[in-house]
C-alpha cells in the first residue's frame, strides 16, 4: 500500500478552508491511502470555538468520504448530544468509521479533557483493511504510552498511523521535540514489528507554533521518509509486509506476558 503523508497548516476553525485543502490533495494524490493530521477539518488550538465548529466538521466528512479512495484524517465527534471526542475519520471506498483519542492531555499548554470526552479502550480499538494491510489508528497523545498501539499490533495492525499536532517548546537548532517523536515511532516499530507513521500540523494557531516534521519508521526502526519543518509537504512511502515479516521472524513480539498487565491494573 502506498500512503501519502499530507502535512498541512489547518486554519484554527475554519473548516470551509479546510475541507477545500484536504479536497485539493486527494484530488491530485497518486496514493492508496493519504493520511492527514490530528483535527486536520477544524485546527487544534480550539478551545470554546470546539462548541462552535463541531457542527460544521461534521458535515464535511461526507464531502472527503465521497471524494477519497482511502483517507484518515481529523475532526470533532458529537458521539451524543453535548458529548464531544477528539476523533479520526477512517474512510474507505465509500465506508467511513471513527475512533477517538484515548489518552487527553491536560497539563502545560494542553486543555482537552476540558472539552472532549476519551474513547473506551473495550469499543474504540478497531483494525482497518485496505490494500492487504492491516492498521489501526491512534491520536497523538495515545503514541506516548504502550497500551494503545501495543493493543493494535496485537489485534492484528501491521502498521499503525498516528495524527498528530505536536507544538513546539521552544526554538531550537534542532527540535528536542523531533527527537522525542523519532525515538518514539522507531521505538513502537521495533517493539511490535509494525510500520509506524506520524504525520504532524504545521503553522502558528493562536499562540503555537507546529513544527510538522512528519516522518515513517519501517519495522525494523529505520525512518525510510521525513517531512520538512516549518512547511506544507507532502511525502510519499510504501508499507510493505515482507519488512513485517523480517522484523517479527528475528523478535521477541510473539512473546506477551498478559500477568504484566494484570500486575500493573492493580498498581
Amino acid at each position: 500500500m502506498d500512503i501519502e503523508l499530507a502535512q498541512i497548516r489547518p486554519k484554527l476553525g475554519d473548516v470551509d478552508y479546510n475541507l477545500e485543502k484536504h479536497l485539493e490533495i486527494l484530488q491530485t494524490s497518486s496514493a492508496d491511502c493519504v493520511i492527514f493530521p490530528e483535527l486536520s477539518l477544524t485546527g487544534y488550538v480550539l478551545r470554546d470555538l470546539v462548541y462552535e465548529v463541531f457542527k460544521e466538521a461534521e458535515k464535511a466528512v461526507t464531502k472527503i468520504v465521497d471524494n477519497s479512495k482511502c483517507a484518515i484524517f481529523g475532526t470533532i465527534k458529537e458521539v451524543r448530544p453535548g458529548i464531544l471526542r477528539n476523533s479520526a475519520v477512517i474512510s474507505i471506498e465509500g465506508n467511513y468509521d471513527y475512533i477517538y483519542k484515548f489518552y487527553l492531555p491536560t497539563y502545560g499548554l494542553f486543555e482537552e479533557r476540558r472539552y472532549f470526552q476519551p474513547g473506551d479502550p473495550l469499543s474504540d480499538v478497531k483494525i482497518f483493511k485496505y490494500k492487504g494491510i492491516n492498521f489501526g489508528v491512534v491520536i497523538c497523545e495515545d503514541a506516548w504510552h504502550p497500551e494503545p498501539i501495543e493493543a493494535l499490533a496485537l489485534k492484528g495492525a501491521d502498521a499503525v498511523f498516528i495524527p498528530a499536532s505536536s507544538p513546539m517548546r521552544r526554538l531550537e537548532e534542532n527540535l528536542l521535540i523531533e527527537n522525542n517523536w523519532e525515538s518514539l515511532i522507531k521505538a513502537h516499530s521495533l517493539m511490535y514489528g509494525i510500520w509506524t507513521a506520524f504525520v504532524n500540523a504545521v503553522g502558528s494557531q493562536e499562540e503555537e507554533y507546529f513544527w510538522g516534521g512528519s516522518m515513517v519508521s519501517s519495522p525494523q526502526g529505520t525512518i525510510k521518509v521525513k517531512a520538512k519543518k516549518f512547511e506544507e509537504d507532502r511525502i510519499f512511502t510504501k508499507i510493505d509486509l515482507e519488512d513485517v515479516r523480517k522484523a517479527r521472524f528475528f523478535s521477541s513480539f510473539r512473546d506477551h506476558n498478559r500477568d504484566f498487565h494484570r500486575l500493573l491494573s492493580n498498581l
